[in-house]
């Protein structure tokens, strides 16, 4: 192990033997910092001379050490830290001889340890629902807005150093050993035409494959996209005869992005603009009520360390937390903001799930294990025999569209005669903050796709039963999750509707939400996962009513998923 001085003063112990040797610009070497922390050394092919490129090196080096400490301390949520910025330089006798710079986050990493590049979302066009590449285009503009506001271009935008997570829409910008302030800049405007190139790849799926001067991007666009984005869209390809200074900036792209995509107080999706993008992509249309919340104001005596900053220019507008009439859910305690951070919902809390029953779809016969409180029944029959139920394993053959009405009944009636309704839904990330760990972990390392939440009320509108369907890949992924997770403690998240009926239930004290009496359910069928959960929205605390709970939690686990879709065609 070789021990190197950084110009910050720490010093890292690298690894003997290379990490990433294939690069033409670079040697890559794993070091870990004074404090323990991982970091990846590259020792440059070429070294740097030139005192003032060194000393751009450096100013960027005390920008990336900031913003990367900071989100060692748990960061902001601020656009900045998904920028894969150098903390650190190793000058040797005047010369830039290699930099450091953090770890990729993992979430940003496929399975195998590869990067999850940009190309790979548009190489598979029905992985990703139209809410999850608007807010992932959001994101983006965010993040080279950050870059624009400290005056610097990446130069190097391709869709090979964009990264993305599967579980939410975020973005990661990587490669910045090309990050040069603008006035220094060989093609000030390069990143613009980039950044449009990328937007539209991620919205359109079209490989964002636009060169500088293709006149003809004009066309290929939606006939009905809003025409605030066709505008942008005009400029930066030059379309109008437009010049290189007409193009966009990422923070015209951001606030377009948001005003045509959110609500005005940016808390939920709006469907029609996405429905375009789903017709012209050919995919299933967006479910009718409203799709994901997005960032939502801090509440009153946020702690400073992970209070939401705004640009360098000025504070970033908030938005409201208060529900909108017809949005679809709200999660208990913590909703996952998509675009800027995780941010507390006041009055808000988490429900822990510590005892799930679990309804496994076994092959053979019914069959009934008691085992702690699990117990074990066969499916439901409800599919038609002419059609093929093992396409349903593989996001490849699933032809199920992702869509509330497709997953879910509109009704069901419980084993004690009782017809709830679905009165709420909505699709959302699979992973929220409030979940648990172990949950979070199983979900992310198999890959879950997306969720699709909902809530059923009872007629006397007493009981709320809560319901989460994951999708994956394959039912290996499903079965997984589901099988590693029997006999843990676990949290999955509890759903209610943004006002009326059941909306109570996410505004209740802790101590009495996590004392209420409850059921909840878990099952796994091709490649989905059901979780129920069922209480009074009284949240009494009566052990006598549980088998009323027990009834709605199972028949509801029962009752989802795409059979609801295929046994009618």
């Amino acid at each position: 192990m070789v021990v190197v001085a950084g110009l910050s003063g720490e010093s890292y112990d690298v690894d003997n033997e290379p990490f990433y040797a294939a690069g033409s610009r670079s040697v890559q070497y794993l070091c870990r910092d004074p404090q323990g922390r991982q970091r990846l050394y590259k020792i440059l092919r070429t070294p740097v001379t030139a005192p003032d490129a060194i000393e751009r090196a450096r100013q960027l080096m005390l920008i990336g050490r900031q913003t990367v400490l900071n989100l060692d301390a748990g960061g902001t949520g601020h656009a900045a830290e998904a920028v894969n910025w150098p903390i650190d330089l190793v000058v040797h006798d005047g010369v830039l001889a290699g930099t450091v710079l953090p770890l990729i986050p993992m979430d940003y990493l496929l399975p195998d340890g590869r990067p999850r590049t940009l190309d790979q979302l548009w190489a598979a066009p029905g992985q990703s629902a139209a809410y999850f590449r608007a807010g992932l285009a959001i994101r983006l503009a965010d993040i080279v807005r950050a870059l624009e506001e400290r005056q610097l271009i990446h130069g190097e935008l391709t869709a090979k150093n964009v990264l993305w997570q599967q579980a939410a829409p975020l973005a990661y910008v990587i490669d910045t050993g090309g990050l040069t302030p603008v006035d220094a800049a060989y093609d000030r405007y390069k990143d613009r035409h980039d950044l449009a190139a990328l937007l539209s790849g991620i919205l359109f799926l079209d490989g964002g494959m636009a060169a500088p001067g293709m006149a003809p991007r004009g066309p290929m666009l939606p006939a009905d996209l809003d025409p605030r984005l066709r505008a942008l869209f005009d400029r930066a390809f030059g379309a109008g005869g437009f010049g290189p200074d007409a193009r966009p900036s990422a923070a015209e792209w951001s606030d377009a992005l948001r005003a045509v995509y959110l609500t005005p107080d940016g808390t939920n999706y709006l469907p029609e603009p996405l429905a375009v993008l789903d017709r012209h992509t050919g995919q299933h249309p967006a479910s009718a009520p409203a799709l994901p919340t997005v960032a939502m104001t801090a509440p009153t005596g946020w702690p400073p360390a992970t209070q939401p900053v705004g640009y360098a220019s000025g504070p970033q507008p908030l938005y409201s937390p208060a529900p909108q009439p017809g949005n679809s859910n709200t999660a208990l305690k913590v909703i996952l903001g998509a675009l800027l951070v995780v941010l507390v919902i006041a009055l808000a809390v988490g429900a822990v799930v510590l005892t799930r029953k679990d309804s496994k779809n076994d092959a053979g016969g019914s069959t009934t294990t008691t085992i702690a409180t699990t117990t074990t029944t066969s499916p439901p029959t409800s599919t038609s025999a002419k059609f093929d139920v093992g396409t349903l394993n593989q996001q490849t053959t699933d032809k199920t569209p992702f869509t509330a009405d497709a997953l879910l009944p509109p009704t069901f009636t419980d084993s004690k005669n009782v017809v709830y309704t679905r009165t709420s839904s909505g699709a959302k990330d699979c992973i929220s903050s409030n979940m648990s760990q172990n949950v979070k972990t199983a979900l992310q390392n198999n890959n879950c796709q997306q969720m699709m939440t909902g809530v059923y009320l009872d007629p006397s509108q007493t009981i709320l039963v809560s319901i989460e369907v994951f999708a994956f890949p394959s039912n290996t992924q499903s079965d997984a999750v589901y099988s590693g997770l029997k006999g843990q403690n676990q949290t999955w998240d509890v759903w209610c509707p943004t006002d009326g009926t059941g909306a109570s239930v996410c505004k209740a004290d802790l101590t009495t939400m996590f004392a209420a009496t409850y059921s909840s359910w878990g099952r796994q069928q091709y490649r989905y996962l059901y979780e129920s959960y069922a209480l009074y929205i009284n949240l009494t605390q009566d052990a006598s009513l549980e088998p009323n709970l027990d009834a709605a939690a199972h028949t509801c686990v029962q009752s989802v998923g795409p059979d609801n879709y295929w046994k009618t065609r």
